[in-house]
C-alpha cells in the first residue's frame, strides 16, 4: 500500500504535528496526527510489515482514495474516474443557459462576443422548441431538477423570452414534482425592482451582475452602446434589489492588479450594501475567438499574460486576502473542474437560433455547436469534443490530473495552439496555490460544523 499519486499533504496544519491529506480524485479530506503521518512515510519502504499499526485508519484512508494498494489499482481507478467524468452526470439538477438575445445595450471594451455577434432574438417558435427539448431531456435522463440561467447579449433587453420559457417550465416541473429555479447574468442596467419582482414570481433566485471596478474605470470599460455612463444606475439597482434576492458581483482583472476590485468592494461597503450581497466572482480577462468563420483570428491575445502561473497565483492570493478581510463569499477551492466540452451530459447553452453549445465562449461559431433543439440527439461535433481525452497527454502521476483533465479546452485554443486538442497545464500555479485552497476548505468545513452544533444546541 502507498500514498496515491493524487494525494496532497499539507504538513503541520492546523497545528504542529497535525496534517491535512486531500485527494484530487475523490475530493476526500482528512486530518491525521504525526504518528499516522510517520507510518504513511514508511509504507512503501516496509510494505505490509506495518499493516497491524493503525490498520483501521489505513483501511479508511484507502477507502477515501488517499492510499492505493499498488500502481495497477491506481491506474484502474484513474481510468474509471475519467470514464465516469465523461459519461456520468448529476441527476439532481440539469443546468441550462439560454441566450435570449445577442443584442446588448453596452459596448464593453473586452467583450468576447463582439466580433462574432449575430442578430436576432429567441422568437416564439424557437422558444416552443426549446421548451419541448428541455422537457424531453429532463425526462429521458431522469433529472430531479432544472435550473435555467438567462444570458445574452443582455437578457433583460428581451424579457418576453425569459417570461415565456420560465412560466412554462415552472408549471411543468411543479406538475412532475421536480425542483425548478431561474438565474440571470446581466450587466445590471435594466435590473430594476419592477423587473426583479416580475421574474422572482417565475422562479428567479439569483442574479450575477458584472461590474468593472469603481465609477471611472467601469464607465470607461463598460459604457452604453451609444455612449454614456452606466455605473451609477447599476449600483442603484443593486441597492434597490439587494434585499429581494441573491445578487452576486462578477469582476475581471488584468495581470495581478486587483486595485479596481478592491476599490469596488470599498465603495459597496461605504454604501452599506456589501454584506447584503452573495458571492463575488473574480476572473482574469482572457482572449476570445475571432469573428464568425475565423475563430483562429484570436482577439485580445495580449491578455494571455493573465494566465501565466505566477500572475494568476499573485492575483488569486491578493483576492483571497481581500475577500477574507471583508468576510465575503467567493469560490476558491480544489474541486474537480473538468471542461464541459469533454462531457457527454454536462450542461448546455442554447443560443437564439436554438443551437446547442457546451461553452458560452463558443457562441456565434455554429461550427462548434453540438446539436440543436430540433433534434434530441447530439451531432458528430459533440462526439469529437467528448473524445478529445487531452488528459492522456499528461503524466499519469500528475497530482492534479483528476481535477483538470488536461485543462480548459478554450484556453488551449486561444493560447496559441488554435485547436482544442492540446493540454492547457496549470501545474506550477496549483503547486503554489493548492495548499492555500485546501486550508480554506478545511476552515470552511470546520465553520459549518460549528454552525450545525449551534443549531443542535438551540433545538
Amino acid at each position: 500500500m502507498r500514498l496515491s499519486n493524487h494525494t496532497i499533504i499539507v504538513s503541520h496544519y492546523p497545528r504542529p504535528g497535525e496534517h491535512l491529506l486531500f485527494s484530487t480524485r475523490t475530493q476526500a479530506m482528512v486530518k491525521i496526527d504525526q504518528d499516522l503521518r510517520d507510518i504513511l512515510g514508511s509504507l512503501e519502504r516496509y510494505g505490509d510489515d506495518l499493516s497491524l499499526q493503525r490498520a483501521e485508519d489505513l483501511r479508511r484512508l484507502h477507502t477515501m482514495g488517499i492510499l492505493v494498494q499498488n500502481e495497477e489499482e491506481e491506474q484502474a481507478k484513474l481510468k474509471n474516474f475519467f470514464h465516469q467524468l465523461k459519461y456520468g452526470y448529476n441527476r439532481a439538477v440539469f443546468p441550462v443557459t439560454i441566450l435570449t438575445t445577442a443584442s446588448c445595450n453596452f459596448k464593453c471594451v473586452y467583450c468576447f462576443e463582439e466580433s462574432s455577434r449575430e442578430g436576432g432574438n429567441l422568437d416564439f417558435e424557437t422558444r416552443e422548441l426549446v421548451i419541448g427539448w428541455l422537457k424531453r431531456r429532463v425526462e429521458r435522463l431522469g433529472y430531479k431538477g432544472l435550473v435555467l440561467n438567462y444570458y445574452g447579449g443582455e437578457p433583460l433587453l428581451y424579457p418576453q423570452a425569459i417570461e415565456h420559457i420560465s412560466s412554462e417550465m415552472k408549471q411543468w416541473c411543479r406538475s412532475k414534482g421536480l425542483n425548478f429555479a431561474v438565474t440571470l447574468q446581466t450587466n445590471g442596467y435594466l435590473m430594476t425592482p419592477e423587473a426583479v419582482a416580475k421574474l422572482t414570481a417565475l422562479g428567479l433566485k439569483r442574479v450575477r451582475v458584472s461590474v468593472d471596478g469603481a465609477r471611472e474605470r467601469h464607465d470607461r470599460n463598460r459604457p452604453l452602446r451609444g455612449g454614456g455612463p452606466t455605473f451609477d444606475r447599476i449600483i442603484r439597482n443593486i441597492q434597490d434589489c439587494a434585499d429581494k434576492l441573491e445578487i452576486c458581483v462578477s469582476m475581471g482583472y488584468e495581470k495581478d492588479d486587483i486595485g479596481p476590485i478592491a476599490a469596488l468592494v470599498e465603495y459597496l461597503d461605504e454604501l452599506g450594501v456589501l454584506h447584503k450581497l452573495g458571492e463575488f466572482i473574480c476572473s482574469p480577462i482572457i482572449p476570445s475567438l475571432g469573428p464568425k468563420g475565423r475563430p483562429q483570428a484570436i482577439r485580445g491575445s495580449e491578455c494571455m499574460f493573465n494566465q501565466e502561473d505566477h500572475m494568476m497565483a499573485a492575483a488569486v492570493g491578493k483576492i483571497k486576502e481581500l475577500m477574507d478581510r471583508h468576510h465575503l463569499k467567493y469560490t476558491c477551492n480544489m474541486s474537480v473542474n473538468a471542461c464541459g466540452l469533454v462531457r457527454e451530459n454536462s450542461g448546455v447553452t442554447i443560443d437564439q437560433h436554438g443551437r446547442l453549445f457546451r461553452c458560452n465562449s463558443l457562441l456565434g461559431h455554429p461550427e462548434f455547436a453540438v446539436g440543436d433543439v430540433r433534434h434530441d440527439e447530439f451531432n458528430e461535433t459533440q462526439k469529437e469534443f467528448r473524445d478529445l481525452d487531452a488528459w492522456k497527454q499528461c503524466p499519469v502521476d500528475c497530482t492534479y490530473l483528476p481535477m483538470c483533465s488536461g485543462g480548459c479546452r478554450l484556453l488551449s485554443f486561444v493560447g496559441g495552439n488554435k485547436n482544442f486538442k492540446t493540454v492547457s497545464c496549470k501545474e506550477l500555479y496549483l503547486n503554489e496555490m493548492a495548499p492555500q485552497f485546501i486550508k480554506r476548505q478545511y476552515e470552511q468545513t470546520q465553520a459549518q460544523k460549528k454552525e450545525l452544533e449551534q443549531e443542535n444546541i438551540m433545538v
